[in-house]
């Protein structure tokens, strides 16, 4: 084996331990886990686990770092798909895309990273959330971009729109069923909720007509 693919043989063996992790972390839960269980379900030896993390608080800060960097990356490569000059509706429709694409892929990291953040050290904690503020920061300013281009209200709280975008977003594992729509619809449902409302539009009754009068 050449230096080459031992170092493949390498990224891919940690790559799937932190998967098979981030599945653990997400439904047993941090103490449930055990790094043999992992080492077993990856079908190496107990102890060879060690040769990729040192720990077991190690490896939960590895695979949420992972996840978060892939889900991140993934939503940005949709936006940066988009042809020159799109505006600030498409950017976000584009980035909404990515991330609920993202969200199906890595989908068990972020129960991970959801359930698993209170489990970390205090500096690797604080290390989280400030990637998690600036992830925030990133979608404030699409839908700031959104009420400068006109296509929200004035009066919108960014902050709380923001909530209830990322809300359904990151929940998405929880009641999306690919039988019943592919992501691209799901998300022009879902701008469409957003951007019109809910409320039914105002129909107009029609006029009554005047009673004809006998001569």
């Amino acid at each position: 084996m050449t230096k080459r693919q031992a170092n493949a043989t390498t990224v891919d063996t940690r790559e799937k331990l932190m998967r098979l992790a981030a599945r653990a972390f997400g439904t047993q839960g941090y103490a449930a886990t055990t790094m043999r269980g992992i080492a077993d379900q990856a079908g190496i030896e107990a102890a060879s686990i060690y040769y990729h993390f040192s720990s077991k608080e190690e490896l939960l800060d590895a695979v949420m770092e992972h996840g978060a960097q892939s889900i991140f990356a993934h939503t940005q490569a949709r936006i940066a798909a988009l042809p020159p000059g799109a505006d600030a509706e498409q950017r976000f429709r584009a980035g909404l895309l990515g991330l609920f694409s993202a969200m199906i892929k890595y989908g068990d990291y972020t129960l991970a990273h959801g359930r698993q953040l209170a489990e970390l050290p205090d500096k690797v904690r604080e290390r989280h959330l400030r990637r998690r503020a600036q992830h925030q920061t990133f979608w404030s300013g699409m839908l700031e971009d959104l009420r400068t281009e006109g296509h929200l209200r004035e009066d919108i709280d960014i902050a709380l729109c923001r909530v209830f975008v990322l809300s359904t977003m990151t929940s998405v594992q929880t009641w999306f069923n690919p039988k019943k729509g592919s992501p691209e619809k799901v998300i022009d449902e879902l701008c469409a909720i957003l951007f019109e409302g809910v409320r039914p539009r105002q129909v107009r009754k029609p006029a009554r007509r005047a009673q004809a009068v006998a001569s």
